[in-house]
């Protein structure tokens, strides 16, 4: 008997690995993707070879966000037609290896361009490893009841993956120094967190290659491609009389639930939060230092052309500047632990004598500076008033940090509360799938109570305990998240089998991916300066309003939309 036929009851070896395949697949999805806004600002700042918080840091952080969800929604569109046409284990395992390898490409990315380059490629791994997976889940479980169970349960380690990422960069930072150096050019940080974090992208890449050998390609794809009697996938088909509706409706349903995440979820631990009554002390005592450290950047800002052309004049002094300013960062780090009191003796020893080392290195990069840019004192200034500037904006960052570390912690309190809940949500879904109802009425059971939970969280808890929003932050979560894991299980019941990747891909990628991710657009640059008063004048405060309207507006239409939700027949349909 075939052992993924319908008269087998128990679950095969071959199941289970295609379980455990794709339970790590979901995982990574949300840990991939997560490690944007880790890594996003100081890998930027390095390869910018800025402080972290320069303007320009901050416009290519958004740069970054937009470019790689418009990346990731054509690309997984794509993918997901490839995956009609070339089989649903084979386009999943090509887009595991993409979303894990290029993480590790990113670690050693040293300008730019590669560093955007290799985060849309993870970008694109994710958005094309979600419909493959999800399609070839519903396919190799002949029986109705295994199906629905373990696209719920699979589903729900998409949410462990935002506390893994987390958890282990966390980690990273405090142990980054002690971690073995990384080949880089001189004068890039070899020890610097944010690379080490991409590293561990790599970690799905290696059970997978190692189980893959042992798991079946969906038999019912196979079967119908070597009969000849698979229809080719097209675009097209989707907008055929009878799939026309559910493409159009489940797309502008995942942009709905898309929408509540980066237009309002996204934006919140890092932007709202700091906003929240709880760290009013902090946010004062921060307000006068964020004032200098502006001038302090614009001030190296205008100083950016003066560089550029010492840098033209003397070969081989732009590499010098980066090592100089490694330099000094690394005996800033080192005099933090010597002046600390709590520092461990034999930490404050080892800073020691590695000051006492940078301080050698000190004396041979001035007299490297001297011989490079001798008879060129344009240049040699151009290097030092760098320095000077650079040295100010550490100052700066010092007097921030007691502070800013508490509103962080504040943060990731509140981002850890919305992981929670969201893995609470998909856990729930998985449980609702066994209860005998239509799924029109399981999503609204999702879509309903945001109509109470967003206002009550954005316009009145905010302005309450911070622990209050927390919780109110992790009800949105739990009904938000739920959906994605919602459509991951209804998507394949409602195209036919040539087109189902196709389908799903189009919901996932063209409505979420890109309409939907693009509402984080709508809440910062469109509604919250018209909150404001203008694109200078925006507060936490005012990025919360506009949270809250543009998540309760993506609910709203997406209740509607919902009315226009076919139910799907029995079975996935086969042609």
């Amino acid at each position: 008997m075939d052992p993924l036929s319908p008269g087998a009851s128990r679950l095969t070896v071959a199941q289970w690995l295609i379980i455990v395949i794709a339970s790590i697949g979901f995982a990574f999805d949300t840990y991939e993707l997560l490690m944007t806004p880790l890594v996003g600002v100081p890998g930027l700042a390095e390869v910018l070879g800025v402080p972290p918080n320069n303007p320009l840091v901050t416009r290519w952080m958004g740069n970054l966000l937009w470019i790689t969800a418009l990346c990731g929604g054509v690309f997984g569109l794509l993918g997901g037609w490839l995956t009609d046409r070339l089989g649903r284990k084979t386009v999943m395992a090509a887009s595991i290896f993409v979303y894990s390898f290029s993480p590790v490409l990113a670690a050693f990315s040293t300008t730019l361009f590669w560093f955007v380059f290799f985060r849309c490629c993870t970008f694109v791994g994710v958005c094309v490893e979600f419909v493959a997976a999800v399609t070839w889940l519903a396919e190799i479980f002949p029986d109705k009841k295994q199906k629905e169970r373990w696209l719920g349960i699979t589903q729900a380690f998409a949410s462990v993956g935002g506390v893994m990422v987390t958890s282990l960069n966390a980690w990273i930072i405090a142990h980054a120094g002690d971690l073995p150096a990384l080949p880089l050019p001189a004068a890039f940080h070899p020890h610097a967190a944010w690379r080490y974090t991409l590293l561990t992208g790599l970690i799905p890449a290696l059970p997978i290659a190692l189980m893959l050998p042992f798991v079946p390609e969906s038999q019912v794809w196979k079967q119908k491609k070597r009969s000849g009697t698979l229809k080719r996938p097209s675009f097209a088909a989707l907008f055929a009389p009878e799939l026309r509706r559910v493409t159009l409706v489940t797309a502008a349903l995942s942009a709905c639930a898309f929408g509540v995440a980066f237009g309002a979820l996204q934006l919140t631990p890092g932007r709202i939060a700091p906003g929240l009554p709880d760290l009013a002390e902090q946010q004062k005592a921060l307000a006068p230092l964020r004032k200098e450290a502006e001038a302090l950047n614009k001030q190296l800002n205008e100083l950016a052309p003066k560089l550029k052309a010492a840098y033209a004049t003397a070969p081989g002094l732009e590499e010098l500047a980066g090592r100089r300013v490694r330099s000094r960062v690394e005996m800033r780090a080192a005099k933090k632990i010597v002046d600390d009191p709590k520092s461990e003796p034999a930490a404050k020893e080892k800073a020691k004598s590695r000051l006492a080392q940078i301080a050698q290195q000190s004396k041979a990069l001035d007299a490297e500076l001297d011989n490079l840019a001798a008879g060129k004192p344009d240049a040699k200034a151009a290097v030092i008033d760098r320095e000077k500037i650079l040295k100010q904006l550490g100052d700066n960052r010092d007097k921030q940090e007691p502070f800013a570390k508490k509103v962080e912690a504040v943060g990731n309190g509140v981002q850890l509360y919305q992981e929670v809940g969201g893995l609470a949500g998909r856990i729930a879904l998985a449980v609702l799938l066994f209860v005998a109802i239509s799924r029109r009425l399981l999503l609204r059971l999702f879509q309903l109570p945001g109509l109470a939970a967003i206002p009550l969280a954005y316009f009145i808890l905010y302005h309450y305990q911070g622990s209050a929003f927390a919780w109110g932050i992790a009800a949105i979560g739990f009904l938000t998240v739920a959906q994605f894991s919602y459509f991951g299980e209804y998507l394949p019941k409602v195209f036919p089998l040539h087109l189902r990747a196709t389908g799903g891909s189009f919901a996932t990628n063209v409505g979420g991916r890109m309409i939907g991710t693009s509402m984080a657009f709508v809440t910062s640059n469109l509604l919250a300066p018209l909150v404001a008063g203008g694109a200078d004048k925006i507060l936490p405060k005012h990025l919360a309003i506009s949270a809250g309207c543009v998540a309760l507006g993506m609910v709203v239409i997406g209740t509607l939309i919902a009315f226009f939700l076919p139910e799907p027949k029995s079975e996935p349909p086969v042609e």
